[in-house]
């Protein structure tokens, strides 16, 4: 069984992120997270570095490349149609928790709006990725 785990986080928001991050890293020191705040970011960290994630937080709401299309290039990918996704988004949407699912999001969780539920919520994430749940091993090719 897998003891460390990558994480990519998608989301221009720094206070969000820094709330995932204490979630993520709470009593554990078995995550690297990288953090990517628009489309573009994520393409350069995923295609130009060595960095293959075990699971991707991804917003949808983001300046230049919007997480739809972050989302069609991973699941159009051998490399990383594997990864699963979450989309974290402030939005409610019918449409785009549809969108998201057809073009192959795992999960589709709007953020909640207290920051305690936000660390809450990704302290659950956190649990049933890693604890409950099995994830695909990474591919190298």
């Amino acid at each position: 069984m897998k003891t460390f785990f990558n994480v990519l986080i998608v989301d221009d928001d720094e206070d969000d992120q820094f709330l995932i991050k204490s979630a993520f890293l709470k009593n554990s020191s078995q995550f690297n997270l990288r953090f990517a705040t628009d489309g573009t970011d994520v393409l350069e960290k995923i295609e130009n570095t060595q960095f293959l994630p075990d699971l991707i937080l991804l917003d949808l709401n983001m300046p230049v490349m919007n997480g739809f299309d972050v989302l069609k290039h991973l699941k159009s990918s051998t490399l990383y149609r594997h990864v699963p996704v979450i989309i974290l988004t402030t939005s409610a949407n019918e449409s785009d928790i549809n969108q998201s699912y057809e073009l192959g999001a795992n999960t589709f969780i709007t953020k909640p709006i207290n920051h305690q539920d936000l660390v809450d919520l990704a302290e659950q994430i956190r649990l049933y990725w890693f604890g409950l749940a099995r994830i695909p091993t990474r591919r190298t090719n």
